[in-house]
């Protein structure tokens, strides 16, 4: 006897491939690239940064006279979903997509250092 192919069969052959080509689309892109984007600036006068950049989603003086422009972004939130047979339960998890990079400019506009956290600072 064949089993007849349900919504869900036809649906993992769109799923998985798709799946497979952003995972390699991704692995392109890597932290190392994006640590070296940022040391590009350094030297720079930050309203270059800015140009390119947008407007930092928000900024801080320092006493020192040195400011501080962040740049944050939130991307997609990926849930995952998992049935486990043998114990007969299901668990769910999720991921946000996020990135916070920081530069520090002298007083007189030029960009002297950089750091960033999240876990989706990359570049290609």
């Amino acid at each position: 006897m064949r089993r007849r192919a349900g919504p869900s069969s036809s649906l993992c052959r769109i799923v998985v491939p798709l799946l497979l080509a952003v995972t390699l689309l991704v692995s392109c892109a890597t932290t190392g690239k994006y640590q070296r984007v940022l040391q590009s600036w350094m030297g720079a006068d930050v309203n270059g940064l800015i140009q390119a950049w947008g407007p930092p989603s928000n900024q801080y003086a320092m006493p020192n006279g040195h400011v501080m422009y962040t740049w944050l972004w939130v991307g997609g939130t990926l849930v995952t979903v998992r049935y486990n047979q043998y114990w007969n339960m299901v668990t769910a998890g999720s991921v946000t997509y996020w990135c916070k990079t920081t530069f520090t400019a002298s007083p007189s506009g030029i960009l002297h250092s950089w750091r960033w956290e999240g876990n989706a600072c990359r570049s290609s």
